[in-house]
């Protein structure tokens, strides 16, 4: 199939199910799979989604509360520096998670090819909270956060909009909440979400290295 069709049935997959399942989690395949706005959501079987509507961040968009602005230098920010801590923490924070150890380890690969990246918050070495997710040209599909101290993840998103804000990228949040919502976050149908990453997803990043962003725009 190609991409034109493949988009065209996206369009009619339903707005609030799964669009397909698979066996296992592949590298290679999600990569692939990302780039026509699906995620991977539960697994034993994997279950492949692309809600209709889409919510997304626009970085310059982000509301930062005023109460909030105090926090943002509480904790130490690191880059893309302890991978597994972040997944797992995300893991073992709800009583029921879609990431299981199918998930970490292949998520961790995609993290050692260079495609998954991580914010990660420290309080005095103490490792606080974050969020995570894959870059693919100017898009940041977001997988998951984690807060261990209160605002931490609230936190994370607005550092993580101030390191992307310059290059013009689109955060994919997957599925809407009224937290995501009062950051500034917003549904847009599913066929206009599409268009989005079928340009962006073909553009350069704007940078050569995600660490690099920590000094530049922090």
């Amino acid at each position: 199939m190609d991409n034109l069709n493949l988009y065209s049935e996206l369009l009619k997959a339903p707005k609030d199910a799964p669009v397909f399942l698979s066996a296992k989690l592949e590298a290679d395949f999600i990569l692939k799979a990302y780039r026509f706005g699906l995620f991977p959501w539960t697994s034993n079987p994997v279950t492949w989604w692309c809600p209709d509507p889409r919510c997304i961040l626009e970085p310059k968009a982000i509301h930062i509360q005023k109460n909030m602005k105090k926090n943002l230098n509480l904790y130490e920010v690191r880059l893309d520096h302890d991978f597994l801590k972040l997944i797992t923490s995300c893991k073992n924070a709800r009583s029921q998670s879609w990431i299981n150890d199918d998930f970490i380890q292949v998520y961790n690969t995609l993290f050692q090819l260079g495609y998954v990246h991580s914010l990660e918050l420290y309080d005095h070495d103490e490792f606080v909270g974050g969020i995570y997710g894959l870059i693919i040209g100017k898009i940041f599909f977001g997988e998951s956060m984690v807060s261990l101290k209160k605002n931490v993840s609230k936190i994370a998103m607005i550092k993580l909009c101030n390191l992307l804000s310059p290059y013009n990228f689109i955060i994919d949040c997957q599925i809407y909440n009224k937290h995501l919502d009062f950051m500034g976050a917003k549904n847009i149908p599913r066929k206009e979400f599409l268009k989005i990453i079928e340009e962006k997803c073909c553009q350069e990043s704007g940078f050569k290295n995600f660490k690099d962003l920590k000094n530049q725009n922090l």
